[in-house]
């Protein structure tokens, strides 16, 4: 197998996260996970024959500031809700590479994954005496994760 690992490296600078549309500028931290059940199949003898596929997940989570979480909680409650658990969304990751090429180069350069059906596990809030700012993780999990879409 042939491949390049020449390719851009991205600094947390050139990431960006669209969820529905809105740009999330309280975002501190993600984390996607795609995985597989994976099953050892057996036969004769006493070592597996095959390994069999199952069905794929994904989950993960998004940390923000409080007023992110905020204006997720205001989002679910627009549609009917009572907070951010009652909001199904889509997220859109792009890492924009950082160079002098001119922007049409840097734009055929990005890496733009889609994570669809992503709806929200867990829900709350935790501060602490001496913190400067709320910081707010969300668990999720999601229907499908597209990469390099």
């Amino acid at each position: 197998m042939g491949f390049n690992s020449k390719t851009a490296q991205f600094a947390w600078k050139n990431f960006k996260l669209l969820v529905d549309g809105r740009y999330m500028t309280e975002l501190t931290d993600i984390e996607i996970k795609e995985s597989r059940e994976i099953e050892e199949i057996y036969a004769a003898g006493d070592e597996a024959q095959y390994l069999g596929e199952g069905n794929k997940a994904v989950s993960g989570h998004i940390e923000m500031l409080q007023s992110g979480y905020e204006a997720l909680v205001t989002e679910g409650k627009s549609r009917g809700g009572t907070g951010a658990l009652d909001v199904e969304c889509t997220f859109v990751l792009s890492y924009i590479p950082k160079s002098n090429e001119p922007i049409a180069m840097r734009i055929a350069k990005t890496i733009v994954d889609r994570v669809v059906g992503v709806k929200f596990t867990e829900e709350g809030k935790s501060f602490s005496q001496g913190a400067t700012h709320m910081k707010v993780r969300l668990p999720f999990k999601a229907l499908v994760y597209e990469k390099q879409i």
